[in-house]
C-alpha cells in the first residue's frame, strides 16, 4: 500500500464519528463547581468555608438518585441560597435542604404535560430558629408537638392556649403514639420582654398544607407519598407554626425576611428564582385543549 493510500486510510479512520456518553448531572455539577465564576460567588458569601460547603453540595447530590435527575443549574442555584444564609444543606440536620421536585410543563409538540425535575431550595424549621437566634433579638424560643392529654383548651379567636400544669400525669407523649398528636406549638420571648405563642391543631395544619401545597393535594388525591408533607408531616407542621409565628409577630432580621421570601423557590445559577409548589401566577397557554381536565396535570410533585 502506497503512502497516499495510507494517508487516506488514516484520515478516514480519524474522521470516524466517536461515540460520546452524555455527561451525568453529577458530572455537570462538578464541572460547574470548578468554574472560577461559581467558585467566586460562593467565596463571596462563605469566605474560607466555601470549599467545604461546595463539597457538601456534591456529596448531597451523589447520595440522592432524585437530585441526579435535576438540572445542575437548579442545584447550584438552591445551594447558593442556602450559602447566603450560612446554613448546612444536610436534611438530616433540619436547617435547610435541596429538594427535588417535578414541575409540570406543557409540551406543545405532544400536547401533553411533561414532568420536568427541578431542584428546590427549602428552609427547614431549625433554619428559621437559627436565623432568629443570630438576629440577637430573641431571649428564648421553643417549639413542641402537643398531645391530646396535654391540652386543656384553645381559643382560636383570642389565641389563648391552656395546657395542663402537671405533665407527669400525661402518658401519650411517652407512649409515642402519633395518632394522639393534637397539634403543634411555638413560642418566643424577645429581649425586650415581649412574648408570643402560636398553636395550630393538626386539622389547622392539614388545611394549611392543602391550601398552599399542590404537591400535598396531589398526594392525597392520588394516594401517593412523594411530598414532604406526606413523608414527614411532623417536620413540615413544626416549620409551618414556627414560620407563621415569626413572620406575624416576631422581629425579622434581613436574613429572616429573605428566608421567608425564598423558601421553596427554584433558583438558577444566576440567582433568578420562582415558585414551583403553589405558584402565584399561572401563565396563559396558547392552543391547549382542555388542559385542566385532569387535576394531575396541574400538580407539582416531589421526584419519586
Amino acid at each position: 500500500m502506497g503512502v497516499k493510500e495510507n494517508n487516506q486510510e488514516i484520515c478516514e479512520n480519524t474522521l470516524q464519528p466517536v461515540e460520546t456518553k452524555p455527561v451525568s448531572v453529577l458530572g455537570q455539577l462538578k464541572d460547574m463547581m470548578n468554574q472560577d465564576r461559581i467558585k467566586e460567588k460562593f467565596k463571596e458569601v462563605l469566605g474560607k468555608k466555601a470549599p467545604q460547603f461546595m463539597a457538601s453540595v456534591t456529596n448531597a447530590v451523589s447520595g440522592s438518585a432524585q437530585l441526579k435527575k435535576c438540572p445542575a443549574s437548579s442545584i447550584i442555584g438552591a445551594a447558593f441560597v442556602a450559602a447566603t444564609f450560612d446554613l448546612p444543606i444536610d436534611p438530616n440536620l433540619g436547617f435547610a435542604a435541596i429538594v427535588p421536585y417535578n414541575e409540570s410543563v406543557y409540551n406543545k409538540a405532544t400536547r401533553t404535560w411533561d414532568k420536568v425535575p427541578r431542584a428546590q431550595f427549602q428552609m427547614m424549621y431549625k433554619g428559621f430558629i437559627q436565623l432568629a437566634i443570630r438576629s440577637g433579638e430573641y431571649e428564648r424560643m421553643n417549639y413542641a408537638v402537643v398531645y391530646e392529654d396535654e391540652l386543656l383548651g384553645y381559643n382560636p379567636i383570642t389565641g389563648e392556649i391552656k395546657f395542663v400544669t402537671d405533665f407527669s400525669k400525661c402518658t401519650q407523649r411517652a407512649s409515642g403514639d402519633k395518632s394522639k398528636i393534637y397539634g403543634y406549638y411555638a413560642w418566643f420571648r424577645l429581649k425586650s420582654g415581649y412574648s408570643h405563642e402560636l398553636y395550630m391543631s393538626t386539622a389547622d395544619v392539614d388545611n394549611h398544607a392543602r391550601t398552599y401545597s399542590q404537591a400535598y393535594r396531589y398526594d392525597l388525591n392520588n394516594n401517593k407519598k412523594s411530598s414532604k408533607w406526606t413523608t414527614d408531616f411532623e417536620a413540615m407542621a413544626l416549620k409551618t407554626v414556627i414560620k407563621l409565628l415569626l413572620s406575624k409577630w416576631g422581629i425579622l432580621s434581613v436574613d429572616m425576611q429573605n428566608a421567608i421570601r425564598d423558601d421553596q423557590k427554584v433558583f438558577d445559577e444566576d440567582g433568578n428564582g420562582d415558585y414551583l409548589d403553589n405558584p402565584k401566577d399561572v401563565p396563559e397557554l396558547e392552543e391547549v385543549p382542555d388542559v385542566f381536565a385532569s387535576e394531575e396535570n396541574q400538580d407539582i410533585t416531589e421526584v419519586e
